[in-house]
């Protein structure tokens, strides 16, 4: 009897990983983790915070009392002559959830350009500054995220 609930607990969670996995690499999820070495600044000032992010997306989330906020950082995959790298949208009401990891979907997380955000196509620039990347939100806050050196 115990070696029945072995074998199929053990094909359940090979079942859930090959599920996982094809999901992956169909395009259909993208899977977010968490950069505990990565500092957020708003206005040249340490916030609580973290980035969650892969090699194409990032969402970056300060959670200091009050102002808690996450925005979606989209990668062009290179970096312009101007420093240049991407985009920053607005979550407005949503607020990533304080998770290791996050799985992202067409429709998830539901950050999108709304006609408020101004007349930008996709977003605020998302520039590389020596050893960060910044940009600025509507209310003209400077948001910067730190790497380490």
């Amino acid at each position: 009897m115990t070696k029945r609930w072995i074998m199929f607990s053990a094909l359940m969670i090979l079942l859930i990983a090959c599920t996982a996995a094809w999901l992956r690499f169909s395009g259909r999820i993208a899977y977010l983790t968490l950069d505990r070495r990565l500092r957020i600044e708003v206005n040249g000032m340490p916030v609580k915070g973290e980035t969650l992010l892969n090699g194409f997306t990032a969402i970056v989330t300060r959670r200091d009392s009050g102002n808690e906020h996450s925005y979606l950082l989209s990668f062009a995959g290179d970096i312009d002559f101007t420093g240049n790298m991407g985009y920053a949208v607005d979550c407005h009401e949503w607020v990533a959830p304080h998770l290791p990891f996050l799985i992202e979907t067409r429709s998830y997380p539901p950050c999108k350009q709304l006609p408020q955000d101004g007349t930008a196509l996709w977003g605020w620039p998302l520039y590389h500054r020596n050893n960060s990347m910044q940009f600025v939100t509507k209310d003209h806050s400077t948001i910067k995220i730190v790497m380490p050196d």
